[in-house]
């Protein structure tokens, strides 16, 4: 077994010095959220004895988060099912993860990614992974354990305490988030995770000035980083647009930064839909744009491979009148839920029907449905500050059912919470 080490110190198996070359890039550009990660799949394929550099091609491709990336995965998957020979633990780890992930068994990988971290506590980029997974499966608690074992491993990398800001962010730790982003910023003022990290603690407290004056004078150097994460701080910047009453700004937003530079891209999709969504819920007219969102969606809105972008995509397809495609969504997520049971069964499946119902005009079974599942939403994935669609989605429906009773707790925790956004006060004033 011929080892060398990478950029991060870490022993890397078999691999071409040009191999460790392409893993270096690849492993600084995942963690900071940069455009070059495609060097890593060129690598993997002209030197197939570095079964890391296999893994992390794989697991690029699949971070598409679509059936057709699952597809380009699996010449790369089939390698690694085939591969021999000797890895370190925290290859092997990471090869485990990847196989994992290829068959959607992402608890499974989950846990392989945190072995490969627990084998080397340095492993800034099995920890993004691992972080990034664990999120999809809203596990806050993986989370943490990640970001704290990158932060102390590697307190010398502003991309550590943002990772370690959000973690605690979603872990309910806000004072201890805002400090972490704080870190990473002073030691690298573009740090967009930590930008990211930060506009979550103000989006959660309300404080809309301060996210907007920090997210807007960080936009101009969002142009370097990946689609997802320019389109992602945009979207923040957006919600706290809404939040201040000024809808105009949140949907030129949307126009100029949030839809058509990728539209393929599931999470340019996810962004766009949540936007919208909001929109109408505030009772502006977004136009037509949902019809070319929707066009896209319908591609693959039978996939089934994240419940969280699902509840998205029905919405979608329900929202632009395409019933027959609805139908067809629902037939098939049933089957998926049948299937693979645990969040699919619990949450997704039903969920998707309320928020069919909500679209379709019946908002009494679609708000007593949304209800229910209000304590489970986090199974599905998907932040706080994303998931509070659903919440938002309920609130409208109980209003226009009449059940408006229901909702003074929720609306005066809300109001508490955040005492600046103006819709929370409103939506206590609709009680009387």
């Amino acid at each position: 077994m011929s080892c060398t080490r990478d950029a991060f110190g870490l022993e890397v198996t078999n691999a071409a010095p040009e191999t460790v070359a392409a893993l270096d890039t690849f492993g600084h550009e995942w963690i900071a959220y940069g455009p070059d990660l495609g060097g890593v799949i060129a690598a993997a394929t002209r030197d197939p004895s570095c079964r890391l550099a296999t893994a992390y091609a794989a697991l690029l491709h699949m971070s598409l988060e679509a059936a057709e990336g699952h597809a380009a995965a699996h010449p790369f998957l089939a390698r690694l099912h085939d591969g021999q020979g000797p890895l370190t633990p925290r290859e092997q780890a990471i090869l485990e993860a990847a196989l994992h992930w290829g068959a959607e068994a992402y608890g499974a990988s989950l846990a392989a990614f945190e072995r490969a971290v627990s084998h080397a506590p340095g492993d800034i980029v099995a920890a993004k992974w691992g972080q990034y997974l664990a999120f999809n499966l809203g596990d806050a608690g993986a989370m943490l354990r990640l970001g704290q074992a990158v932060a102390t491993t590697r307190p010398d990398i502003p991309e550590s305490w943002g990772m370690l800001a959000f973690a605690r962010e979603q872990s309910h730790d806000l004072g201890r988030a805002e400090a972490a982003a704080r870190k990473a910023l002073a030691m690298k003022p573009s740090e967009a995770w930590a930008q990211h990290a930060l506009a979550h603690v103000f989006e959660t407290t309300g404080r809309l000035d301060e996210g907007i004056a920090m997210l807007e004078a960080a936009a101009p150097a969002w142009a370097t980083r990946s689609i997802f994460m320019a389109g992602h701080n945009y979207w923040h910047l957006a919600l706290f647009n809404l939040d201040r009453d000024d809808p105009a700004r949140a949907l030129a937003i949307w126009d100029t930064h949030l839809w058509g530079r990728w539209p393929e891209f599931a999470q340019e999709q996810i962004g766009a839909i949540s936007l919208l969504w909001r929109l109408e819920l505030r009772g502006v007219d977004v136009g037509n744009r949902w019809q070319a969102v929707a066009a896209h969606v319908a591609a693959r809105a039978d996939e089934h491979l994240w419940p969280f972008h699902d509840m998205h995509y029905v919405h979608a397809l329900a929202r632009n009148g395409d019933m027959e495609r609805t139908r067809t969504f629902l037939r098939t997520l049933a089957q998926k839920a049948d299937a693979a049971g645990g969040v699919w069964s619990a949450v997704a499946a039903p969920l998707a029907g309320a928020i069919v119902d909500a679209a379709q005009g019946r908002f009494a079974d679609a708000a007593t449905v949304m209800e229910h599942l209000l304590p489970q939403l986090h199974l599905i994935g998907g932040s706080h500050a994303q998931r509070d669609i659903f919440v938002q989605a309920w609130i409208d429906a109980a209003f226009r059912a009449g059940q408006s009773a229901r909702l003074r707790p929720v609306l005066e925790g809300r109001a508490r919470a955040r005492p600046s956004v103006g819709v929370h006060r409103r939506d206590l004033g609709r009680l009387g």
